[in-house]
């Protein structure tokens, strides 16, 4: 049977409009289901990492101070600090990984009569690609800032519009702009873009409400003793194939316990470490992306019920077929085309309805949270696609084995 043949018999299977939507609606249903879950995923887990307030890259080591054992704890020790970071920068076993420290302290900004609590953190120029920071106006800070240790500073959206009033305006040449943060004058060099949270809170823990100064102007005034609250390391991705992430996190600890005379009060954290947290996304996933499986089991069940009655109202068309010499693997291979083809028009209808609707709630929730990408992701289409074809000949393998074991002669003598 030629492939025209082949379509216009599996044209006749949906003639009747009314039958033929209620057949396709489980299968639009569960391949649209798919497509808009996986876009609402992908586009809800970019804008958490946009919404995060830490640093959130994948290829990125955290060292963190931590508590002493109850063994350890009247040993001699050293704090986390910036040493340990060019100790670590420094080191050629970790292959030349870039370090960077952070300290951060809770103070009081002051504009004027105008008061507001933030966070004051120690930066250096490499911060922004740590952070994945955007700057709304001015520039950030520069070597040129660090080595000179000037009193300059970048400032949180928030902390902007409260102290100052307006939108961010920074231009070369302008006047002045300063604030007094923890008894000491600095100038605005930048401001940060609006980087909004889900959810609230009163924490001055977020970047809206941070101000980020020279590191080596914050060791200066603040902090004499170089302590670090964190410390970022980022392999170099040819030194990252020769070692893997065990081995790497077993050399920074070796290096920190020589500098620490052998006492653990620090902690390493990498992707490995949140494990747990990706199996738990993966596993939500899964469960939602189920629904859209079990949807369209149910339209195979439709998709089987009209293929039944279709080899019924199809019996001595199908007698003929078999007079005029079609064998019964003929008869079997066009109803499951026929069954199969009705099922992807269904995946095709799903997917352009699940890319139609996923944008409407893309554009709905970019103005209910804030930014928010419109993603598609091509293997949901795929596998939305691929499921239905695969349902439609599993569900209508039964009713096309039926139809190839009829009797010619009977199926000639029915009305």
């Amino acid at each position: 049977m030629r492939l025209g043949d082949l379509l216009h018999s599996a044209r006749a299977v949906v003639a009747d409009r009314t039958r033929a939507a209620l057949t396709l609606l489980g299968v639009v249903i569960g391949t649209g289901s798919i497509v808009l879950l996986a876009s609402l995923l992908a586009g809800g887990e970019e804008a958490l990492l946009r919404a995060s307030q830490q640093a959130v890259e994948a290829d990125l080591i955290q060292v963190h101070p931590a508590e002493v054992n109850v063994r350890d704890r009247r040993r001699t020790q050293r704090d986390l600090s910036r040493d340990d970071a060019r100790a670590l920068a420094a080191s050629r076993s970790l292959g030349g990984a870039a370090a960077l420290s952070e300290s951060v302290r809770p103070v009081e900004a002051r504009v004027g009569r105008k008061k507001k609590p933030i966070t004051l953190v120690s930066a250096a120029p490499a911060a922004p690609s740590l952070y994945a920071l955007e700057l709304a106006a001015g520039r950030f800070l520069t070597d040129a800032d660090l080595a000179s240790r000037r009193r300059v500073c970048v400032v949180g959206h928030e902390v902007w519009s409260e102290l100052f009033g307006g939108p961010p305006a920074l231009r070369e040449g302008a006047r002045d702009l300063r604030l007094t943060a923890d008894g000491h004058v600095w100038t605005v060099v930048g401001v940060l873009k609006d980087r909004p949270i889900m959810g609230s809170t009163d924490s001055t823990n977020i970047w809206n409400r941070k101000v980020l100064v020279p590191e080596t102007t914050y060791d200066a005034l603040i902090s004499p003793d170089h302590k670090a609250d964190r410390i970022y390391l980022r392999q170099d991705p040819l030194a990252a194939l020769e070692a893997p992430p065990a081995a790497l996190r077993g050399l920074i600890e070796a290096t920190l316990l020589r500098r620490h005379y052998g006492v653990k009060n620090f902690r390493i954290e990498d992707k490995e470490s949140h494990g747990q947290e990706k199996l738990i996304l993966d596993i939500i996933k899964l469960l939602l992306l189920s629904t859209g499986v079990v949807a369209l089991v149910v339209g195979g069940i439709n998709i089987m019920n009209i293929m039944l009655v279709t080899v019924t109202e199809r019996t001595r068309e199908i007698g003929i077929r078999r007079a005029v010499g079609a064998s019964p693997r003929a008869i079997l291979l066009q109803f499951l085309f026929e069954a199969a083809a009705v099922s992807l028009l269904g995946g095709v209808l799903g997917v352009l309805s699940g890319v139609g609707i996923s944008w409407l709630a893309g554009a709905l929730l970019e103005q209910l949270v804030g930014r928010w990408s419109f993603r598609v992701e091509p293997w949901s289409i795929a596998l939305g696609l691929g499921l239905s074809a695969t349902v439609g000949v599993l569900f209508g393998f039964y009713p096309a084995w039926r139809a190839s074991r009829l009797s010619p002669i009977e199926a000639l003598r029915s009305e």
